[in-house]
């Protein structure tokens, strides 16, 4: 028997039981929940005509304590009438349209990747955004995903392994369906390609005066985006979407509050970056934006046809980075000026160090002026220039 306790919102995000107890309800006998160490489970806990009777119904917090209340109560009324309740509770399943959207705002995704899987969606599964997420068990959704596989890159096909998945375990947390997802059982007979590897860097620092020889022949906001990404290492759309309202010219910060790990990121005004902010601020409103018109998917194309060596905007990022442990930077501190996350087993660097931007100003500095030296004569790496 499990304790008896009055269920609610607030017992649930105290709880910290993680043993598999089951708690049951003061006032709905038979609605139950189980803390497990990942999960709280809404579970069916009573008897149907003298015979114990279990069903789980989802997980909190995917499933609201009032929807898990209100699947109880017509469950347990088939149970006190005598009758054998269906293991699937009947209901309305919302569209895979409806249920990515559902998933995105509980999980809290970020609107650019929202639009980014909005996007693949409509373009790869478009027949079936509008059917019943329950349509994603049956074979033809199967063969979609296995065709799907077989025609497109590894990165789309691996893109498309995640965010089907993703869904799949949502709707089966939130609905109590017990769908999986074509991919897995693709994976199992060996017919998805090999994951994608981290592409390696392609720009080396010999190639640096010839980037910077065409850069220069771009249009001054399209040069000054280039120069950007590198001085600061922020990531493509962290830099295409700057607004002038992000931009602390007195107090010389700037600041980047959505990003891909979810933490806000800052980095301190350098002398460099002030030169190119300055002039891409004069005149802008709070919420305008600093390179309006920039195409983060083309401009590098457009310095490689000026005759630059061939370079994506990512690898810019990693120059910044590899030129930084070059001149002997700290990781903590290259961490902070990329907003990278330490490995969940560096719990030093993961928990308890913190650095802010005048901790890594310095640092910054001399990386930027090492990587305009190095636009110069690539030989003069690690040598002072008077």
């Amino acid at each position: 028997m499990g304790m008896i306790v009055l269920i609610s919102e607030a017992l649930l995000q105290r709880s910290t039981a993680t043993d598999g107890r089951i708690l049951r309800d003061r006032f709905l006998q038979g609605f139950c929940v189980r803390l497990n160490k990942r999960k709280r489970t809404f579970l069916i806990a009573t008897s149907v005509r003298g015979k114990q009777f279990r069903m789980m119904l989802g997980y909190w917090p995917l499933m609201s304590l009032d929807e898990a209340r209100s699947k109880a109560m017509e469950v347990l009324r088939q149970c006190r009438n005598g009758e054998q309740p269906s293991r699937k509770v009947p209901q309305d399943l919302p569209t895979l349209r409806e249920a990515y959207i559902s998933y995105c705002k509980a999980k809290g995704i970020k609107p650019s990747s929202q639009r980014r899987y909005e996007s693949f969606y409509r373009t790869h599964f478009g027949e079936w955004l509008d059917r019943p997420v329950s349509h994603m068990a049956h074979g033809a959704f199967a063969e979609h995903c296995h065709d799907f596989s077989q025609t497109k890159g590894k990165a789309l096909v691996e893109l498309g392994r995640g965010v089907i998945g993703a869904v799949i375990k949502y709707v089966n947390a939130v609905y109590g369906l017990n769908s999986q997802s074509p991919f897995v059982k693709l994976a199992a007979a060996g017919l998805l390609p090999e994951r994608t590897t981290p592409r390696a860097r392609v720009l080396q620092e010999s190639e640096l005066p010839q980037w910077r020889e065409a850069v220069d022949k771009l249009r001054e906001r399209q040069r000054d985006f280039l120069y950007f990404v590198l001085y600061t290492g922020l990531r493509r759309n962290e830099a295409r979407e700057l607004c002038r309202e992000q931009i602390d010219l007195a107090g010389g910060v700037l600041s980047v509050p959505e990003t891909k790990t979810g933490r806000p990121h800052s980095l301190p005004i350098t002398p460099l970056m002030r030169e190119i902010l300055e002039r891409r601020c004069r005149g802008l409103e709070s919420e305008d934006q600093l390179f309006k018109g920039v195409s983060a998917e083309h401009i590098y194309r457009m310095a490689m046809r000026l005759g630059a060596p061939r370079f994506m905007l990512h690898d810019l990022r990693k120059m910044l980075a590899t030129v930084g442990n070059k001149l002997g930077v700290g990781d903590a501190v290259l961490r902070r000026i990329l907003n990278h996350t330490a490995p969940k087993t560096d719990v030093l660097h993961r928990h308890y160090v913190g650095l802010g931007g005048v901790d890594v100003s310095e640092a910054l500095v001399e990386i930027q002026t090492e990587l305009r030296r190095l636009m110069i004569n690539p030989r003069l790496m690690g040598t002072k220039i008077e």
